[in-house]
């Protein structure tokens, strides 16, 4: 486990580039325009039942100082009036259901695009991120970023519409009071343009917190077992509050600069209304405008206001969207894995591999395997054995192309491996890992992973194939027994021998076994090894081992130092002349 302050000391990223984040979030819509399109009419209706009130009061008291008082004309005035502004409320509760029903579609796509990305990415990109960064981009930044999308940037549009509205009627009425109200604009501006600098990257910074505090409890929660046994739940707890502490002092600062929009806004538009009552009382005692006008006036000055108030509101919103898009389309722009090769392996292929002067390491300047060069005879079983860290796992991730090398060749059957598509290479490979995945869904489902399409017989023929028939068949619902990664009904050794059943049903040409019996009892073992004698019969198989009583049976065995080979020969040959392998064998 990190030590307390671990996560807190990672440097915090600024925006780069916000406006092209907001382009971008915008253009989510374009999949969308028929949905976009009927949000306009009650939002254009809404609009105009909210502009035509102040008018209409404007003229109603322009009437009531008539003598006599046309009370008919007042009584037509005020039905209008009502009649557009029940128009307008209607309207709005319109607009509200179809903009919730933007936001809601807007969270899926963009949610189920950044799943789509997320897998295809290269095995360097999940070393380098933590699991619980990729799910809180998923889970709280897709939220934030479609949530806005759907209300603050909808009504971002609706804030200008009113605008534009407002300051139409407002020039109608009267140009030179549009003028005053007008005065306080380049303040507007400058007090906006000075908080939005300054926020942003608060918001930024909250948002990465999350995500950290996030993928500190997702992998201290998955490794629960082993901060028990260790006693370091005072020190989890520990950091997590550090953490805490400082998603809680972001989000305060990010919260509060962004929640003194609104207020700034009001002072600066309470300034502009009393200008504008000033000016237009003086007009009033002129006879250069009526009341009514100069009431009409101030309630379109006060209307011109609440847009800006409005937007001021939605501003924290739109940050925190921005700041969470920003996270979510960096993670859609990694380059999805390379895959150059379009061929496929020959249909009579017999499953021969040859590594071929092959270097590799995960970083470039730090090898783990030199001039790695070891040839598997189609159906032999080669087992790789040797300290930790002596490259038998990067052995494996090459075959499959979870990473490429940086000089040599890996081939299968004479052909190079990149240049088949890594598609049809890995459905010629079935991988038996250590730890055993078991997905959300059935016995039967788990055993069909790799092939979907299966049917029951085959299933089951797979099953006793991995001596896993009995077991499953104990089970509550046999094959149709639910089962999930968190399963306790299911023991190591039962699950993996479901894993061997996956595999088998996969009829792959090259089987890959690494440290598959490592973590189960004797008794298991050898029950593990003896379906995997019958899976392996006719395969290649590369075998990657601690406990050397597995391999003893294989055809070669190759001993591995420090990304070189060292030795290779039977157990026999080995246990006689290798050196390396007596002392793996404790002799």
């Amino acid at each position: 486990m990190p030590p307390p302050g671990h996560y807190a000391k990672q440097e915090v990223q600024h925006a780069r580039n916000p406006w092209a984040t907001f382009r971008r979030l915008l253009g989510l819509l374009a999949g969308r325009r028929r949905d976009v399109a009927l949000l306009l009419p009650p939002l254009l209706l809404a609009t105009v039942g909210g502009l035509a009130w102040p008018r209409v009061l404007g003229l109603v008291l322009d009437r009531v100082a008539e003598r006599p008082v046309p009370y008919r004309a007042i009584a037509l005035l005020l039905l209008l009036g009502l009649a557009l502004r029940a128009l307008g409320l209607w309207a709005q509760v319109l607009n509200g259901r179809a903009t919730t029903r933007l936001s809601v579609d807007s969270v899926k796509g963009l949610r189920a695009t950044l799943f789509s990305r997320v897998l295809p990415l290269p095995a360097a990109e999940f070393d380098r991120t933590r699991h619980g960064e990729f799910m809180s981009r998923l889970a709280n930044d897709t939220s934030m970023a479609g949530d806005a999308l759907g209300q603050g940037i909808l009504q971002f549009f609706s804030s200008c519409f009113t605008l534009v509205g407002t300051l139409g009627y407002m020039l109608w009425i009267s140009p030179a009071l549009t003028l005053v109200a007008c005065a306080t604009l380049p303040l507007t501006f400058l007090a906006g343009r000075f908080l939005v600098s300054f926020s942003r990257r608060l918001y930024r910074a909250r948002q990465k917190a999350i995500g950290e505090i996030n993928a500190f409890a997702e992998e201290t929660i998955s490794g629960q077992h082993t901060v028990q046994a260790f006693g370091r739940e005072a020190a989890a707890c520990a950091t997590f509050d550090e953490l805490s502490d400082r998603v809680r002092a972001l989000a305060f600062r990010a919260e509060a600069v962004g929640g003194a929009m609104g207020p700034l806004m009001n002072a600066i538009g309470n300034l502009s209304f009393l200008l504008v009552a000033a000016a237009g009382g003086s007009m009033a005692i002129r006879g250069a405008a009526t009341v009514g006008t100069v009431v009409s006036f101030l309630l379109y000055a006060r209307q011109f206001g609440r847009p800006v108030n409005e937007l001021a509101g939605q501003f924290g919103q739109i940050q925190s969207a921005i700041a969470g898009a920003e996270r979510v389309f960096a993670t859609i722009d990694i380059p999805p894995e390379a895959d150059e090769g379009r061929g496929a392996p020959r249909p009579d292929a017999a499953g021969a591999v040859r590594f071929e002067g092959v270097r590799f390491g995960y970083a470039p300047e730090t090898p783990v395997l030199h001039d790695f060069t070891l040839d598997v005879p189609a159906g032999a079983k080669v087992a790789l054995v040797g300290e930790t860290g002596s490259g038998k796992t990067t052995v494996i991730s090459l075959l499959a192309r979870f990473y490429d090398p940086q000089a040599g060749r890996v081939l299968l059957d004479g052909e190079d491996v990149r240049s088949l598509s890594k598609a049809a290479l890995r459905r010629s490979l079935a991988i038996v890992l250590q730890d055993v995945h078991l997905f959300s869904g059935t016995v039967a489902e788990n055993i069909a992973f790799g092939r979907p399409d299966a049917t029951r017989e085959e299933i089951e023929a797979a099953a006793r194939l991995a001596d896993a028939d009995d077991f499953i068949r104990r089970l509550p619902q046999g094959y149709d027994t639910p089962v999930s990664q968190t399963d306790t009904a299911l023991s190591q050794g039962q699950c993996q021998l479901l894993s061997i059943a996956r595999a088998a049903l996969a009829d792959p040409k090259v089987l890959v076994l690494d440290e598959a019996t490592s973590s189960v009892d004797s008794r298991t073992e050898r029950r593990i090894q003896a379906a995997m004698r019958r899976l392996l019969r006719g395969r290649t198989s590369i075998v990657v081992a601690h406990r050397l009583s597995t391999v003893r049976d294989a055809d070669k065995i190759v001993v591995l130092d420090r990304g070189r080979i060292v030795g290779e020969g039977t157990h026999e040959e080995l246990l006689r002349s290798n050196e390396p392998y007596r002392r793996l064998c404790g002799v």
